[in-house]
């Protein structure tokens, strides 16, 4: 017995080689054509194995200990991956917190102080 396809692949499969009447017509559909441009080969859970960093990654591009990355993924704050002992993190997920947390000081004006 061969292990379950992902959605993505049987999609794909049926875009370049359908084999029947049926997966012609929907290989044919615009939705079909553009969910395939959004899921490029070699994706994993909608993203490509690039997007992924690893802890170390994390840590060291936001500068934070591993006691805070592990507060934000027990807060629910940052989404990731575990396969064994090792956590993965999507690249997308870390720049949203940062722009969703992005705050603005104006500088003050140092010329009427004086």
């Amino acid at each position: 017995m061969s292990n379950p396809k992902h959605i993505s692949e049987i999609l794909r499969e049926i875009a370049q080689n359908p084999r029947n009447d049926f997966e012609k017509a929907i290989a044919q559909l615009p939705c079909m054509q553009s969910l395939l441009q959004s899921l490029p080969f070699g994706e994993v859970g909608g993203a490509s194995l690039e997007e992924w960093i690893d802890s170390q990654d994390v840590m060291q591009a936001l500068h934070i200990s591993p006691r805070t990355l592990q507060t934000l993924r027990k807060n629910g704050i940052l989404p990731f991956s575990r396969i064994g002992n090792k956590i993965y993190y999507l690249r997308r997920d870390i720049i949203k917190i940062l722009s969703d947390n992005y705050t603005m000081n104006k500088i003050k004006d140092y010329e009427s102080d004086k």
